[in-house]
């Protein structure tokens, strides 16, 4: 697997010119502040971004005041459950940046949007890594990892592929991804990529479940 320092340098490429979906555009941290200031502060994230590339991404998620907000600022958004929606139509590239470790039933989650990707329509997921290095300093100091108050499971790239596999996906892509940081919590990934930060996968339908 290729390490890569920003996720931007591969999804800039995908959602270049096509019809794209942005799942989980809201961002939002259940308890730590309303969706409605986090969506006014935070100017840098993951939809902003690709809607720099591509100003015609349909934003979606599930957090229905985050999304009234992005509306109210122009955004094109939609509220609705990415496990379950049916859209009636299909997107070239769909989205989900760190969303599906937030996710109930992920099986659900990747068999439904295999419904709404083109025939060689491409699913672009990130998520972090369980093994970060980081998260090994955080363990020694703090007695425990890191763990955002709203995930319900990890994954690693062998199992998300394998999940992938399962729900009729074929993975073309696979990247590390490591941010600059700090040298004491990030070192590791230059000697070893399971280390790093978080990953990126792209995969496809496979041709027997199109």
């Amino acid at each position: 697997m290729e390490q890569i320092t920003d996720r931007m340098q591969v999804l800039g490429d995908l959602v270049r010119g096509v019809m794209v979906a942005d799942l989980g555009c809201v961002d939002a941290r259940p308890g730590k502040e309303r969706s409605t200031g986090r969506v006014a502060r935070k100017p840098n994230s993951l939809h902003r971004e690709l809607l720099t590339i591509n100003p015609d991404i349909l934003g979606i998620d599930i957090d229905a005041e985050g999304v009234d907000a992005l509306a109210g600022q122009g955004f094109r958004v939609l509220c609705a459950d990415a496990e379950v929606m049916d859209l009636g139509t299909r997107f070239d590239v769909i989205v989900a940046g760190e969303l599906i470790e937030h996710l109930e039933n992920p099986g659900r989650f990747l068999r439904n949007l295999r419904r709404h990707l083109t025939r060689g329509g491409q699913l672009a997921l990130t998520t972090p890594n369980p093994f970060y290095a980081g998260q090994r300093y955080k363990i020694w100091r703090h007695g425990r990892p890191s763990v955002h108050e709203d995930h319900t499971c990890w994954f690693d790239p062998k199992t998300l592929h394998q999940l992938l596999e399962r729900t009729g996906y074929r993975v073309t892509q696979r990247f590390w991804i490591q941010p600059r940081r700090s040298l004491l919590k990030t070192w590791p990934a230059k000697f070893r990529p399971y280390f790093a930060h978080s990953f990126l996968i792209v995969a496809t339908p496979a041709a027997q479940s199109e």
